[in-house]
């Protein structure tokens, strides 16, 4: 088994078991430097090409990293697509059916719809892909981190290992980590909370498992940045800020920085000429 990419379990196998080892839910589970998880509608294809053909070489790149510093051993990860079926034709679902046997990085949910109509106050899209994903990985894997991660947003995974395994950067524990909002308010209440905004997110294993434990009595709807964040109201989370975090333009002001080579998330990569403005290294040239 490759010890930079491991294949995906079956999504039913350990239902209910969020990381617990027990007769019903036998160990050990695969251990991963972070799991992926990038939300995207069927009919987005053009956003998930350029970013599964960035993740293959920013894998190799992440390899020879952390050689540079020291680390033999290349940690693995997993990178998933999370594709909704409700409401796509028989056609779509058959071409969902050929492009997993192809690339084997989707992870299908038979029961979440393939986009948002409008803003709903349950069953978001996107919020539901994010919490089955969750769900999938505490069940399925042991990890640093969990990544949320947008379509049209760039993951320095090879900056993030170091970070993590030669810096140190990041508690494993408690953890929710991104570009920080303040001050949302919790649908239906009065009560407000600090929240990592859409582009992406790092969450802690020990979080993770938490929410796929919790999921039926977890808030569903949109938008899904703010809903993750009540997640963990009346908790002990450490919402972290980071900077590192940023749009590649002024389409919003609350979260562009132009890019450095201390850039780990990058935001509103809509055109392929952004994916191609990366260099060898790993950095986008902008």
């Amino acid at each position: 088994m490759s010890t930079r990419a491991l294949a995906a379990a079956p999504i039913s196998d350990r239902a209910g078991c969020c990381g617990a080892v027990s007769p019903a839910c036998p160990g050990p589970y695969p251990h991963l430097l972070v799991y992926v998880a990038v939300p995207n509608a069927w009919a987005d294809a053009d956003r998930r090409h350029p970013l599964r053909a960035q993740w293959g070489k920013s894998l190799a790149l992440m390899e020879r990293r952390l050689k540079a510093k020291g680390v033999s051993t290349t940690p693995a990860t997993v990178l998933h697509f999370i594709i909704g079926l409700e409401g796509l034709s028989a056609a779509d679902r058959a071409a969902v059916d050929a492009e997993a046997a192809t690339h084997a990085d989707l992870l299908v949910l038979p029961d979440v719809t393939d986009k948002d109509a409008g803003e709903p106050t349950s069953r978001s899209s996107t919020t539901l892909k994010v919490l089955h994903s969750m769900a999938y990985a505490a069940n399925h894997y042991t990890f640093d981190f969990y990544a949320r991660v947008g379509d049209d947003a760039y993951l320095r995974v090879d900056y993030l290992a170091e970070l993590i395994l030669v810096d140190h950067a990041f508690p494993l524990q408690q953890a929710y980590i991104g570009y920080k909002f303040g001050d949302h308010r919790i649908p239906g209440s009065h009560s407000t909370h600090n929240f990592i905004v859409g582009m992406g997110f790092f969450l802690s294993q020990d979080l993770t498992q938490y929410v796929c434990r919790a999921q039926d009595v977890l808030l569903d709807g949109f938008p899904e940045d703010g809903i993750v964040g009540s997640w963990f109201v009346g908790t002990k989370v450490d919402v972290i800020h980071e900077p590192r975090f940023h749009d590649i333009d002024h389409v919003t002001t609350v979260a562009y920085a132009p890019c450095s080579n201390t850039s780990l998330l990058l935001h509103h990569m809509w055109k392929l000429s952004d994916w191609e403005a990366i260099d060898g290294e790993g950095l986008m040239q902008c």
